[in-house]
């Protein structure tokens, strides 16, 4: 009888240990299936990721060479013209000095100075005249833009040479630029010289080069045709050849990959993205890195614009959550796994009485375990039978629904719930118990407490002893973060889309009104000799007054479309507000405004870019005017609260309507007559690039008030507080 009994029970234990490889090794199948999964996502994720980040940098070397062509071809237009007047092009030199000084009023932010050489190359005059003062005289023919015009009659955009000449050491203030030259021949074939201009470069990178940062360690730089670096964050490259800096890089023994063909495709192509390994200034170690690059071309020189940032910083958020979530999905996996083999073990041993007390405790403390992690999963769970009866739900997902768990627990998916709190999608439960697999709605919205959601839902299914589905897992992931980001980038493309688009029609609409104004300013000259020509001139002055204001409204235009980088500094925002209002203080009085400023005592200063602070001030105090054109109230309000510092401007106006509240800052966007809707525009873009928001709070017939934040600077924040 012993020996049958030992037989029996070893009989027993060679099941229990069949049972356990199977079970054991089904999990890790299981296990080995989810984590090859969640890499195969990760991957496809990370490509498309890096290839938005890439398509982003696109659009940014897009709009520097877009914003330096323009500075180039107004330039180059103004200059066509010039040299197309017919006394200009006929050599009179009366009218050419005064066609230079014209033209450096037109450019005088963008050139150096203007100059005219004769047909022998000898510099006749130039302006403004104080700058290089032994500049005239001076013989520049041998010079390949004085060459170039003379013997092909065609204009030339020099290399960076010396200006003043290197065999002119007597000329003081001598500095690197370069030069266009525009040929001057007269109707009968006569060559006359050059009339030309000075450009500094740095005037250009400062402006459109520079300042742009297309990631937190990206930059931008620049080369020419030649590939010579004309700017790059590393100044000892400035002025260097591409190809000899490579050549000198592999000499070193680093290794870089993907740079020779990039160089071949900026020879070939005006734009592309590409991935390369190359050190990322001002690290010397090689990093796997996002390029994109876009041409600027003018007449005979070609720019390249090359964007480039660090691999790893477009994808280190998203390795991080990766990297918990599957952690955490290996751990939950794995006590569900341990919690499952406890629950077996009981019910192998549930004929034992002598047992039964230490199986319960075990259960018990496998349920607190499995209780415990159901409820850490930092995602929504809810476990349903095959009567739709939910059986359990953890606490996340009855916080979303502000539900007790009593109230979930044991109710029916449909029947115990209204419409619009139901917490089971019972179409895809109902699918995934029919199916016997994994079923998965993603980008759902779901309306929780008058609040829009969206979740990708999936559904699990649970198989019990006999192969059927006996519960249905409910599993959805809170994507609204992620969408609304996504949606973010979206807008920023078209945003940057119509920026450019403004940007060209602007650029276009310039070009005739300078022209216009060119030769009305001309013909003004020619009016004035003439008798009996006030009612001439007074036409003139309305033509030149109409310029101005369409050259405004371009400006706007272009004020928009470029998108300027700030530039901070400390200012004292009550100092900035009293001297808005009392520059607009004139046309608020003449419409029958009233003003008032309400401060405390002491403000801290904020680190913000004056100018935009100030143009921000102006758009929201016009936006009021316009508002009240029969009179009213302006009231601005500075206030600290905490970090911040608030900026309330309100008006007693006619208020806006709730259907366009959410989208008068939208560009282009407005209800004026007359108006441009890029004001509003340019308040949220100065807002948000301070680390700051605005708002709006109106009802319709009883005025508006607008709610800027700023951060205060840290430092002085904390120099009040200890004070």
């Amino acid at each position: 009888m012993r020996q049958v009994k030992v037989t029996k029970r070893h009989t027993i234990e060679l099941k229990e240990t069949k049972w356990d490889i199977i079970i054991w090794l089904g999990s890790f199948i299981v296990l080995g299936f989810v984590i090859v999964f969640a890499l195969y996502s990760y991957r496809g994720v990370e490509r498309e990721m890096a290839a938005q980040f890439n398509r982003e940098q696109g659009l940014l070397a897009r709009q520097t060479a877009t914003g330096i062509e323009q500075y180039m071809h107004d330039i180059t237009n103004i200059l066509s013209l010039t040299t197309h007047i017919k006394s200009v092009a006929d050599g009179d030199p009366d009218a050419i000095k005064t066609a230079v000084q014209n033209v450096y009023s037109s450019l005088k932010n963008k050139v150096v100075f203007v100059f005219w050489e004769d047909n022998e190359g000898i510099m006749r005059f130039h302006h403004p005249h104080q700058l290089l003062p032994g500049l005239e005289g001076k013989d520049f023919s041998f010079r390949t833009y004085f060459r170039v015009a003379k013997e092909l009659n065609v204009p030339f955009v020099s290399d960076i040479i010396l200006v003043g000449g290197e065999q002119y050491y007597d000329i003081p203030g001598r500095f690197e630029t370069f030069v266009i030259s525009f040929p001057l021949k007269g109707a009968d074939g006569t060559f006359h010289g050059v009339i030309g201009c000075a450009i500094d470069l740095s005037n250009i990178t400062v402006h459109y080069v520079a300042p742009i940062r297309p990631s937190k360690t990206g930059y931008v730089w620049m080369l020419d045709e030649t590939g010579m670096i004309l700017y790059h964050p590393n100044p000892k490259w400035i002025g260097l050849n591409l190809n000899d800096i490579i050549i000198g890089l592999k000499k070193q023994g680093i290794k870089i990959s993907g740079v020779d063909a990039i160089r071949q495709a900026m020879e070939l192509k005006n734009d592309g993205m590409y991935e390369f390994v190359f050190p990322n200034y001002p690290d010397t170690k090689p990093v796997k890195k996002l390029l994109a690059f876009s041409s600027v071309h003018f007449l005979n020189r070609r720019w390249v614009t090359i964007t480039s940032s660090p691999y790893s910083e477009v994808i280190d958020l998203m390795s991080g959550t990766f990297g918990n979530t599957l952690v955490l999905g290996s751990v939950s996996i794995g006590f569900v796994l341990i919690a499952t083999i406890t629950m077996l073990r009981i019910n192998r041993a549930r004929a034992a009485a002598s047992e039964r007390n230490k199986w319960a405790d075990r259960v018990l403390v496998a349920h607190k375990r499995m209780e415990t992690i159901f409820n850490g999963v930092p995602h929504y769970l809810a476990m349903i039978d095959a009567a739709f009866t939910i059986t359990d739900a953890n606490q996340r997902l009855c916080d979303l629904y502000g539900l007790k768990r009593e109230d979930v627990i044991d109710k029916h998916c449909s029947l115990d719930f209204t419409d619009g709190e139901r917490i089971c999608h019972t179409k895809l439960v109902e699918q995934c118990f029919r199916s016997g697999e994994i079923v998965t709605q993603r980008d759902t919205r779901v309306d929780i407490g008058g609040k829009p959601y969206f979740f990708d839902i999936s559904a699990i299914p649970l198989f019990g002893a006999e192969g059927e589905v006996d519960y249905v897992v409910q599993y959805a992931v809170d994507i609204t973060e992620k969408k609304a980001l996504t949606e973010k980038l979206i807008q920023a493309e078209k945003l940057a889309a119509v920026g450019q688009m403004s940007a060209h029609v602007a650029h276009e609409i310039r070009n005739p009104l300078t022209s216009v104004l060119l030769h009305s300013e001309l013909l003004e000259d020619e009016i004035k000799e003439m008798e009996s020509n006030e009612e001439a001139l007074e036409l003139l002055k309305i033509i030149e007054n109409e310029i101005d204001r369409l050259s405004q409204v371009t400006d706007e235009y272009l004020s928009y479309a470029r998108l300027p980088h700030p530039k901070k500094q400390l200012v004292n925002p009550q100092v900035e507000v009293s001297s808005a209002l009392s520059m607009l203080m004139p046309e608020l009085k003449r419409r029958n405004i009233e003003t008032s400023i309400t401060c405390p005592e002491k403000l801290p200063n904020i680190m913000i870019d004056r100018g935009q602070f100030k143009q921000l001030l102006i758009n929201l105090i016009k936006n009021a005017e316009d508002a009240m054109p029969s009179g009213g109230s302006l009231e601005i309000s500075l206030l600290g609260i905490k970090d911040n510092l608030l900026l309330l401007v309100k008006d007693t106006g006619y208020g806006i309507p709730p259907e366009i509240t959410r989208r008068i800052f939208d560009p282009y966007f407005t209800t004026k007559d007359n108006g441009t809707g890029l004001g509003l525009a340019l308040v949220q873009y100065i807002a948000n690039a301070h680390d700051g928001w605005v708002d709006v709070e109106s009802q319709k017939g009883t005025g508006s008030t607008f709610i800027i934040s700023f951060p205060f600077h840290k430092e002085n924040v904390s120099m009040e507080v200890s004070s």
